[in-house]
């Protein structure tokens, strides 16, 4: 990347604007700069008016101006060159060099100070154009790039920002502005140790070092107690320097947290409920069995997964001693109509071979899109309560 950063197209002349008050000094310049520099395209202007008029049409790379010419001098050309465009590279060249029109020149924002002298003089100011040029395209190539790459990261949803191989920030989305509750302005040109020192010797430097060390990705959770939020961050190591992704989970790892609660609080209520609990797919095969419905149905849990609610193996009856049809099965309207089924009373023989008389009560569970996911029947053993 720095290398695309840096060049200028190879195929493109570089166009300069001199403005003199002396048309020999004009045609020398032209000849000579030509001559140590054979791709350069080199306009003249005697007048400063003419040559801000001249910037209309004529695309420069940069402006060679002297110091002294008439109703307006190098400098105040220059101020009028920088209200119409701050950046580009302006060369005072002048024969009435002094420190003083040195230190104003400076002062002004000049990008290089020359003074005149033969043609050795010229050679000096074409490398000084060259270089002025080459880092004009490559701070505009950088600008953007730097553009081009904000728009891309300001459309990511999470939060990014890059550090250089000094740990300052280089770039920040504005989603990361406001997870780290920093303005860019005071993060940019910054090192991440020093915006936030209570990073220091925390998961976030020893992960960010160590993915730089190894140039190997990371990925980690951590919480950083400053801006109360925990962090899932993923980190990619370049050697340009870090990449880095975040997100906000406090919520998330709250919610998770309280979601593993709930099912352990569920898992503790369908283990040590004084009721039996089986668990049925769609199709009607049982896929759980609490330990009360092993106790009440003679079973164990695997005997009891290993059928359907209504396989033949059942052997059950009204409670006034017929057998039950698979039509008759309290379960089958629930399977076929998704309705719940209160208070149905069967009579269930054993394993060893004792008939208990139990109340059934099914009903269909719903996923959050509406569909039936799987069926629960409650069980519950009314023998002892009705004299049997």
């Amino acid at each position: 990347m720095t290398e695309f950063l840096a060049s200028r197209n190879p195929t493109e002349p570089i166009r300069v604007l001199h403005v003199d008050d002396d048309p020999a000094r004009l045609r020398l310049s032209q000849a000579l700069l030509s001559e140590y520099i054979p791709d350069i395209v080199v306009r003249t202007e005697t007048k400063p008016s003419n040559a801000i008029e001249r910037l209309d049409d004529f695309t420069a790379d940069c402006i060679v101006s002297d110091f002294d010419m008439g109703a307006m001098d190098g400098l105040e050309f220059l101020e009028a060159v920088r209200i119409r465009l701050p950046e580009l590279p302006f060369i005072l060249f002048t024969g009435k060099g002094s420190e003083e029109i040195a230190s104003e020149a400076i002062s002004a924002g000049v990008t290089e100070y020359l003074q005149k002298g033969g043609p050795d003089g010229y050679a000096v100011l074409a490398n000084r154009i060259e270089n002025v040029v080459h880092r004009y395209h490559a701070e505009r190539e950088a600008r953007a790039y730097q553009r081009r790459m904000a728009a891309v990261y300001d459309r990511v949803t999470d939060a990014f920002f890059a550090l250089n191989t000094d740990w300052r920030f280089t770039f920040v989305n504005e989603r990361g502005e406001e997870l780290l509750n920093r303005p860019e302005s005071a993060l940019l040109g910054n090192s991440v140790w020093d915006v936030f020192p209570e990073s220091i010797d925390s998961a976030f430097e020893d992960e960010y070092r160590a993915a730089m060390e190894t140039q190997e990705s990371t990925t980690f959770e951590a919480y950083f107690d400053p801006l109360k939020t925990l962090f899932e961050v993923h980190a990619y190591p370049s050697t340009e320097g870090l990449s880095v992704y975040f997100r906000d989970i406090t919520d998330e790892t709250r919610i998770r947290k309280e979601h593993r609660r709930e099912r352990e609080l569920l898992e503790r209520v369908f283990e040590t409920s004084p009721v039996g609990i089986v668990i049925l797919g769609t199709d009607g095969e049982i896929q759980r069995a609490n330990e009360r419905s092993v106790e009440m149905l003679g079973l164990s849990e695997e005997a009891i997964m290993n059928r359907n609610y209504n396989s033949r193996e059942w052997e059950i009856t009204d409670e006034n001693g017929t057998a039950l049809s698979e039509d008759d099965h309290p379960m089958r309207s629930v399977f076929e109509d998704e309705t719940t089924v209160r208070d149905a009373t069967i009579r269930y023989r054993r394993p060893d071979g004792e008939w208990r008389q139990f109340s059934v009560n099914g009903a269909p569970v719903y996923s959050e899109e509406g569909d039936v996911e799987r069926m629960v029947s409650i069980i519950e053993d009314t023998t002892e309560s009705d004299g049997e």
